[in-house]
């Protein structure tokens, strides 16, 4: 042809409509959905790999670690921790062996045995014993009794049982008398609705009264044999009531004499506002003869920091911390998963995807900014873990639900603001070779964006199963939070739901699943009510830190989400501050 080939307006016009068909049918092969619903990593592999159906499959049977009930750090003081495996509380009496020995890992190791299996001098082999007990119906062996009266080693005894110890026939109820000052079986109860506090070392430490129906009164009047550590003091309508038959409103509730420490309860129900949990954690210091020095010590981490995080935001809580001299943690979710517009498809992207989040994250590093890996994806399948699937709310290492009660008998119902969270079981792959890949891919996400190989964990919502936090001991130098302990670790049973026990801790420890757990105690703010917790303000937070100065080597540690008004960290940061903490980074924390 002589002249150039020219389309007519109408030809024009039919070529741009097939070319938007073809682009259609294009996104719709590709992605499965239509431009109204479309969002930018759906159908992606990761999407694809985290949704997998096997996820939601029924609870794991895998076989659980078998951990050694002798644990903690070689170097530093031992301590053999002594329960009662048999009975109703069997359970009970376990969790509060974990418990104990988590605590006493912070000045050595500790050994946990039932009390059925001790042998002649026994004690001997440790710098000191602790005995629970938490049920009156467990025979004790005599050797044990005989060993706690002869020896030198320094012994806690909680609750239960003290009567044995003094024997029983009057010769040898006369002889622990004139050693010990006092006679355990002239003691007496009060009702534990009465004692709705301790003072101890001249301070008024709040307790909480539902753990047990009565405590023991080992003693009334006056007694200059011994050493009275704490007293409770006992009340009714707000006003002081009678705490023993001569109607004094006070009575021992931490006593000392010769190589005996003894409580008048096992203080280790709801910890995280029962702070006579916090004395029994300081008694520790004299049973075992530590010398560490008192300190104040503060911690902050910034929580749940992922792709789909303002920059803004962190750059700004960055500056702020900065400013301050503060160093701080940042918990970082390393893959986003969640659903489309319409619910209809899951996505998935990395931080990999989102270059000015890694970005942000880098200058969090400049300001002083230590990132730790928060889970993998914070989730878990395509389940409602219990929320929604989403990533950031919902657990990835156990899975959980919503219930209209908080005890059994439960029923499970769609979440409200108003459901309790309550624990399910395992989740299908449960296996610790299955959770280290989990873990790792989280981490190589972390190494390919730049932002180097996290060696601090945080278990979202504080929730996992036995296998996972292994594999995170396994493959981490320390976890930084709170922590399940099943009561299966130590009766040899496949682990249940309702048997776990949820530690804080006032100091670092090594627990017993083989790792240091640096601590945060303080919880994080909240600016509602939700799920039957209430709201946590910055003044809450700042009480919850002057009460952890019960213990010498206080720590302050709390957490916040940088999307919240940054007026609640400055009025926190500053509040922890007035009390005398330091802040420091978490792996400074002793």
């Amino acid at each position: 042809m002589d002249g150039d080939f020219k389309l007519t307006r109408r030809a024009r016009i039919g070529w741009l409509t097939g070319m938007a068909v073809i682009l259609t049918i294009a996104l719709v092969v590709v992605f499965g959905l239509t431009s109204s619903s479309l969002v930018e990593g759906q159908a992606s592999s990761l999407a694809k790999q985290y949704t997998d159906p096997e996820l939601d499959g029924a609870s794991s049977t895998e076989p659980e670690e078998q951990l050694s009930a002798s644990y903690g750090r070689d170097s530093g003081k031992s301590t053999l921790v002594l329960y009662d495996n048999t009975g109703a509380a069997a359970d009970a009496n376990a969790m509060y062996a974990i418990a104990t020995g988590n605590l006493l890992t912070h000045f050595g190791k500790t050994e946990l045995k039932p009390v059925a299996d001790y042998t002649d001098a026994m004690v001997e082999n440790y710098d000191a014993a602790v005995y629970i007990g938490a049920d009156h119906r467990v025979p004790l062996p005599q050797a044990f009794l005989d060993d706690v009266r002869s020896t030198d080693k320094p012994v806690m005894w909680l609750g239960r049982n003290i009567e044995a110890l003094a024997g029983p026939d009057d010769a040898q109820n006369a002889q622990f008398r004139d050693k010990y000052g006092w006679d355990p079986r002239a003691a007496t109860t009060v009702d534990s609705s009465k004692v709705t506090s301790v003072e101890y070392q001249g301070e008024k430490v709040h307790r909480e009264t539902q753990g047990a129906p009565e405590i023991v009164v080992p003693f009334t009047g006056t007694n200059d044999k011994l050493e009275v550590l704490a007293t409770s003091q006992c009340t009714e309508h707000g006003k002081p009531t009678s705490c023993t038959p001569n109607g004094s409103p006070q009575a021992p509730w931490a006593i000392r004499s010769a190589n005996l420490t003894y409580l008048a309860e096992v203080p280790l129900d709801y910890i995280d506002a029962n702070d006579v949990y916090l004395v029994y954690t300081d008694l520790f210091y004299d049973l075992v003869g530590s010398d560490a020095p008192a300190v104040k010590q503060a911690a902050v981490r910034l929580e749940d920091v992922g792709p789909e995080s303002n920059p803004k935001d962190l750059r700004r809580v960055a500056d702020y911390l900065a400013s301050e001299n503060v160093p701080f943690q940042v918990a970082v979710i390393p893959i986003q998963i969640g659903q489309n517009k319409d619910g209809s498809d899951w996505y998935g992207l990395s931080l990999t995807d989102r270059p000015e989040v890694v970005d942000a994250l880098k200058y969090m590093q400049s300001k002083g900014g230590t990132l730790i890996q928060h889970g993998t994806t914070h989730q878990m399948g395509t389940m409602d873990n219990p929320y929604s699937g989403r990533s950031g709310e919902d657990y990835e290492f156990y899975q959980f639900g919503c219930t209209s009660t908080g005890t059994a008998p439960y029923t499970f119902e769609e979440c409200t603001n108003d459901s309790y969270i309550t624990p399910v079981g395992r989740v299908a792959q449960d296996d610790v070779d299955q959770w280290k890949d989990r873990l790792e891919a989280g981490r190589s996400v972390m190494e390919d964006a730049g932002l180097g190989a996290p060696t601090i964990f945080e278990t979202p919502h504080y929730g996992g199963s036995v296998n996972s936090y292994v594999a995170m001991a396994q493959e981490y130098d320390a976890r930084y939070e709170q922590g399940d302990y099943y009561a299966s670790i130590l009766t040899g049973q496949p682990s249940e739901a309702g048997k776990s026990y949820s530690q804080q801790f006032p100091f670092t420890v090594s627990d017993i699943y083989g790792g240091t757990v640096y601590p945060e105690n303080l919880g994080n703010i909240t600016e509602g009510e939700q799920n039957n917790h209430a709201a946590r303000t910055p003044e809450f937070l700042v009480s919850r830190a002057n009460a952890n100065l019960t213990v010498r080597e206080s720590t302050a540690s709390f957490f916040f989400h940088p999307y919240l008004d940054i007026e609640y960290l400055k009025k926190t940061v500053t509040g922890i501050k007035k009390l005398g903490y330091e802040f420091r980074p978490v792996t400074e924390l002793k």
